[in-house]
């Protein structure tokens, strides 16, 4: 057993006890959604985890940027109201680096389907 085991073992030890006691004071308030927080939380902290492998880490590591790269070349639009109600649309397409502002809606589909289709 190594000292990172030991410790890790002696923090859930400690969570363990204070989360007991938080339980008794719970119920003892019969405070129900607190009980059932703590319940989870419980639930949680005695799931056994499973160990997980370093190629299967860097397979977590790889799939989140790749989903992170994919995320940042969307186009992003934003729909605003200003105070006469009046509706704007703001869009950045990061892959080109143009930008529309317009109150048009039909104006805004034209630019997404030429600046982000290309039709």
């Amino acid at each position: 057993m190594t000292f990172s085991t030991d410790l890790r073992s002696t923090h859930r030890a400690n969570l363990l006890a204070l989360l007991t006691r938080r339980l008794e004071v719970a119920n003892a308030h019969q405070d129900q959604r607190l009980i059932a927080d703590l319940e989870r939380e419980y639930a949680q902290l005695t799931t056994i985890a499973q160990p997980v492998s370093m190629s299967d880490r860097i397979h977590q590591l790889w799939t989140g940027f790749t989903k992170t790269l994919s995320e940042w070349n969307k186009v992003q639009i934003d729909q605003s109201v200003d105070t006469n109600g009046i509706v704007s649309w703001y869009a950045y397409n990061p892959q080109s680096g143009q930008t529309i502002f317009t109150e048009s809606k039909d104006d805004m589909y034209q630019w997404v389907r030429h600046n982000y289709w290309g039709k």
